[in-house]
């Protein structure tokens, strides 16, 4: 690896005008600084960070602190908002995997602190609450898809009220009153917050949901999360009081769920309509009719997240919520009329 001692040699000048021109010293000569220059790209010669560190320069360093999310396919999204920002401000990124584990965190930290990077952000493959150690000192920070209690930084999470609120409202205004929520993990911050947007969709449209139909679909500490999903779906099939749409708490769920029903002989969406959430494209648009779902936005969670702690820093720190919205495929339809008499008849029988 070439050193400014070579690059001295290569170009017949003083180890202390190289010094100069690394410093953007104006008392070089345009000749020689541009034999200078040659010769740092003959040599392949790239000033080190911890040169510019040293000379109180901008590193151009981002560190990420991720949480599991470069494993995880359906949030990395969140990385490549972050990466778009970096690259349009001229920053590199740095990422560093925690694992899940809190120890490594505050050691990625310490390692990224000693990097000079100019900016920190913590990011996680699911909307959670986050406990940030006080070790970042000044270093402008920003939370990516997570939160923590005090509100020290900036942190853009998703409308997950909002998404739930508008899952329910693709059904309801397709004409569906009897209507199944699927929900996701118990405890899960987002389980809450949609079922939230559920209920008040669900109000505004004069309709009380059936508790007998506000089901965990998916469970916490089973090798597969989705275990005892279709003994979940049997429970809404096991009387003929059935739903006639069933909103799902993600993607892979409502595929699943899909699947199901198919082998019960129902047919999506003539018989039941699906709604999942996440638009997870590897699932939602590889259906056979593509999945209508609510759109987790990570991309924007990312870039919004990078922007503020590269571009807007000195503001005070903000929780910002990005929208969740409604993507139209084809899992959607009216509720069928056979399913409309049936659910009719059932209601007067029991008047």
């Amino acid at each position: 690896m070439a050193t400014i001692h070579d690059v001295a040699e290569r170009a017949g000048v003083s180890i202390k005008t190289v010094s100069r021109v690394l410093n953007g010293g104006t008392e070089v000569s345009e000749k020689t600084r541009t034999r200078i220059e040659q010769a740092m790209r003959s040599l392949e010669f790239t000033p080190s960070a911890a040169a510019r560190m040293l000379r109180g320069r901008p590193t151009g360093l981002v560190a990420v602190i991720a949480e599991k999310l470069t494993t995880t396919p359906d949030s990395s999204e969140i990385i490549k908002g972050i990466q778009l920002v970096c690259e349009q401000l001229g920053k590199v990124m740095l990422i560093g995997e925690t694992g899940g584990h809190a120890d490594v965190a505050n050691r990625l930290v310490a390692d990224m602190r000693e990097r000079r990077v100019e900016a920190i952000l913590f990011a996680t493959p699911f909307h959670r609450e986050v406990v940030v150690e006080p070790l970042l000192g000044s270093t402008p920070t920003a939370l990516a898809n997570c939160f923590e209690a005090p509100g020290r930084y900036t942190q853009v999470i998703p409308d997950d009220e909002g998404g739930g609120y508008a899952a329910a409202q693709i059904v309801l205004r397709a004409g569906h009153r009897d209507i199944a929520f699927l929900q996701l993990i118990p405890g899960m911050v987002a389980t809450g917050l949609r079922l939230r947007g559920f209920e008040r969709a669900m109000r505004e449209h004069g309709v009380s949901p059936n508790p007998d139909w506000l089901i965990h679909g998916a469970e916490a500490g089973a090798a597969d999360e989705f275990s005892h999903l279709a003994e979940a779906v049997d429970r809404l099939f096991a009387s003929d009081n059935r739903p006639t749409a069933i909103l799902c708490g993600n993607d892979k769920m409502a595929m699943r769920v899909i699947f199901i029903l198919q082998r019960r002989g129902l047919r999506v969406p003539a018989d039941v309509s699906i709604v999942g959430f996440d638009d997870f494209r590897l699932i939602s648009e590889a259906l056979d009719p593509g999945l209508t779902t609510v759109a987790l936005p990570y991309r924007e969670i990312g870039e919004l997240s990078g922007r503020h702690v590269l571009e807007q820093a000195s503001e005070a720190p903000a929780t910002i919520r990005v929208p969740c919205l409604p993507v139209m495929r084809g899992t959607v339809g009216a509720p069928s009329a056979s399913a409309v008499k049936a659910i009719q008849a059932m209601k007067a029988a029991k008047r």
